[in-house]
């Protein structure tokens, strides 16, 4: 990991964020790979864990944001109105001097307020106090915030108002039961009204069929990511694709 790090190895692929009622490229997240020499693929489900437990989560961050700083100043110039989220665990969140070094990036690539977003599981929960500073003053830089995977760890109500959230990822499990009848395809239809009620715009994750599409459209759900659209795919070919797409 120290040497994928060193080496340049890892870098960013891009999911399109589609407007479930246009069907226009609004966005993307921006997710982390890690390519060895010989071409094999690493998954973060593998090394993000390795990272966490070798203490090397702050040298990741930095190595993300280095990336973002690098693809997307020329993404911005063209399309000022899109926008990329980045993933952060909690302790990113909460460290003392992750505002300041985010809001260098948003210097460096010129964002303007919108541009960028930052997803956080629900686990910024358990560090609520030290996590609402920090969030206070990525707002004041224009940095949104989602919270991602929704329904899957710490899920509150007063959580949700008290740190006040953009947006709100529905989880792709949750996601690929709808319409099909099972017993968690109704936590859908649960979440759904929950963020109407406080005013949260929805994304949901991991469509990968029309039905599905139709049935989250249909009930409101504003956006959606997932191999229904687009695959995540290099800075290179999202710029490629977005003047027929955006």
């Amino acid at each position: 990991m120290r040497q994928a790090i060193k080496r340049d190895e890892l870098s960013l692929a891009y999911q399109p964020i589609v407007d479930l009622a246009t069907g226009r490229w609004v966005g993307a997240e921006a997710l982390m790979r890690w390519t060895r020499p010989r071409g094999e693929t690493i998954s973060p489900d593998i090394f993000i864990p390795i990272a966490e437990k070798s203490g090397l989560m702050p040298a990741l961050r930095e190595r993300l944001i280095q990336l973002l700083e690098r693809d997307t100043p020329a993404l911005f110039q063209r399309h000022p109105d899109f926008h990329v989220a980045l993933n952060f665990c909690a302790e990113d969140v909460c460290a003392d001097a992750f505002p300041a070094r985010l809001g260098a990036a948003v210097d460096r690539i010129g964002a303007r307020p919108g541009n960028l977003q930052v997803e956080v599981t629900e686990r910024v929960f358990m560090h609520l106090e030290d996590a609402c500073p920090s969030i206070e003053a990525l707002r004041q830089l224009g940095v949104g915030l989602a919270i991602d995977d929704f329904g899957t760890g710490f899920s509150s109500l007063s959580y949700l108002t008290r740190l006040q959230f953009d947006a709100l990822k529905i989880d792709r499990t949750f996601v690929h039961t709808v319409d099909t009848g099972a017993v968690t395809s109704k936590i859908v239809d649960h979440i759904i009204e929950m963020s109407k009620s406080l005013g949260i715009t929805m994304i949901a994750e991991g469509v990968e069929t029309a039905a599905q599409a139709d049935y989250l459209r249909e009930r409101g759900v504003q956006y959606a990511q997932g191999w229904l659209y687009a695959k995540a795919m290099p800075i290179r070919e999202l710029l490629e694709r977005l003047p027929a797409e955006a």
